[in-house]
């Protein structure tokens, strides 16, 4: 009898370890299922994200795509209303306040600058026509010293 008692005992203690791993399998499990769930809406959440942030990039592309378009038109635009005011003026014998020469050097500093802007060499204005007054008009646009009166403007 002691031994039947003892067996039984022993198979107790077998049921009772391997009820208590169920269990503790059963919470590992639960806490898998937890942890599975909190990634699940991370990803739902950095997904939405990622949707947010594609969007705003496919946006800023066309942006991008277009503003060299939009740029040209908008230059282009000037340019024809400038011409137009000139046209206008010539039109109207309004070309009396004209100086050509000054024009000029505000047309060769316009195309320098827009060279080095697109990173181009500046352009050549070696076979361009001389105006009457040339040496007026450099003296005229060229800024006035602020330094010591008696000095030398080339100094």
């Amino acid at each position: 009898m002691d031994a039947l008692t003892s067996q039984l005992h022993e198979e107790k203690d077998k049921v009772l370890a391997r009820e208590k791993e169920i269990r503790d399998l059963q919470f590992k499990v639960k806490n898998q299922e937890d942890a599975g769930v909190l990634a699940a809406s991370e990803n739902v959440a950095l997904r939405g994200q990622l949707e947010e942030l594609i969007e705003e990039h496919c946006g800023l592309k066309h942006a991008e795509e277009t503003f060299d378009a939009e740029k040209a038109m908008a230059v282009n635009g000037a340019k024809v209303v400038a011409r137009r005011e000139l046209m206008r003026e010539w039109l109207n014998q309004q070309t009396d306040k004209w100086n050509s020469a000054v024009e000029f050097e505000r047309y060769k500093e316009v195309k320098t600058s827009e060279a080095q802007l697109q990173g181009l060499s500046p352009p050549s204005f070696d076979g361009e026509p001389s105006f009457p007054g040339d040496d007026a008009a450099t003296v005229v646009s060229a800024p006035t010293p602020t330094g010591d009166p008696g000095a030398s403007p080339s100094a």
